[in-house]
């Protein structure tokens, strides 16, 4: 081969493999403990391909390193910080408050949920540490019938109100811990929430039959917008129910116009709304002042839940906060006192 014919067709080849370092150059170095794809680090958080690149544009993070051939490549602490982040935005967190935050913000704001999820003390019946164990045992197991006949069995030795506050509060509190402690996962504690709802409206619907729920005070149960949390509402219809009120569950998510709408033509006597922890306060204070100042002086509005705000004096007047379910007997009862002396 001549010399000429030789030089011809290595140069394609220098070019390729200059161009080929150039290019390494211009990435960052990858770590080889461990390299991921955007692909693998959808698997592991359950955050989309399209999640992550519109923060990487919106927010500066995550900053994956680029290979050879110009795709995102992440490390083991990146990995890390998604995991803190998804889990926060499962627990009601939303992204632009989050996503740029470092871990170390993040574990703290982890921990700042954590005790958010833990009622007031006045609120938090003792819990068996053996129920527990067996309860967070079964659901590890994914053995929802074992779970299933263990609530009803409860519920049939203690009955509805009892098995509420005693059982599935604390239950429900442990569940979420063990949850953000990463002890079950996401789908373990939908199957707690869908058992325990399963139970409870099936109570819900002996207890009709037995007595139909015919007494004022007419009662519209519902959560506004972004709070999807219903297992607090179907606990309170539960205590409605025990003293006889007609209730009228519109389910989670409806918004203030809408609420107000049910309200006027179902002729409620008293919304009740749930709140839980995650719940932004300053929107949680505006939703309520705009609910009270429209709904009739005679229409009650009772709330609930874990937020911290519902515990504060900020708390627009006319409004009545609850801390336990089972209160809500009191309100009924006072509802009532209150009518029988107006019609007197």
């Amino acid at each position: 081969m001549e010399l000429a014919q030789f030089a011809g067709l290595i140069r394609p080849i220098q070019a390729f493999v200059a161009s080929s370092a150039a290019m390494l150059k211009r990435t960052s170095p990858i770590s080889a403990a461990l390299v991921l794809s955007i692909a693998d680090v959808e698997r592991d958080t359950g955050l989309g391909k399209d999640t992550l690149r519109v923060w990487e544009r919106r927010y500066g993070f995550p900053t994956p390193d680029r290979d050879a051939h110009g795709e995102r490549r992440y490390d083991e602490a990146q990995l890390q910080r998604l995991r803190l982040i998804k889990r926060l935005l499962d627990a009601g967190q939303r992204p632009h408050q989050v996503v740029p935050l470092p871990e170390a913000e993040l574990q703290a704001r982890m921990q700042t949920v954590l005790q958010q999820q833990v009622p007031p003390e006045a609120q938090a019946p003792a819990l068996d540490s053996a129920l527990r164990q067996q309860w967070l045992g079964a659901l590890q197991a994914n053995q929802t019938e074992a779970l299933r006949q263990q609530l009803q069995g409860h519920l049939l030795r203690h009955g509805l109100g009892p098995t509420i506050e005693d059982c599935i509060v604390p239950l429900s509190v442990a569940v979420g811990q063990a949850w953000l402690n990463e002890q079950i996962s996401v789908f373990q504690e939908h199957l707690h929430s869908e058992i325990v709802q399963s139970v409870l409206r099936q109570a819900l619907a002996q207890l009709d039959q037995q007595s139909h729920p015919t007494h004022p005070p007419r009662v519209l149960l519902t959560t506004l917008p972004n709070e999807n949390h219903s297992l607090g509402l179907l606990m309170a219809e539960c205590f409605l129910a025990l003293q006889h009120c007609q209730r009228y569950p519109l389910g989670p998510n409806t918004p203030v116009p809408e609420v107000l709408a049910a309200a006027q033509q179902l002729q409620i006597d008293a919304v009740a709304l749930s709140f839980s922890a995650t719940q932004a306060p300053n929107e949680v204070l505006a939703a309520l002042r705009q609910l009270r100042e429209q709904l009739p002086p005679g229409v009650a509005l009772w709330v609930g839940g874990n937020a911290p705000v519902l515990r504060s004096p900020r708390l627009p007047a006319g409004v009545s906060a609850v801390r336990r379910a089972c209160e809500l007997e009191a309100l009924v009862a006072q509802w009532r006192a209150a009518a029988a002396q107006a019609g007197a």
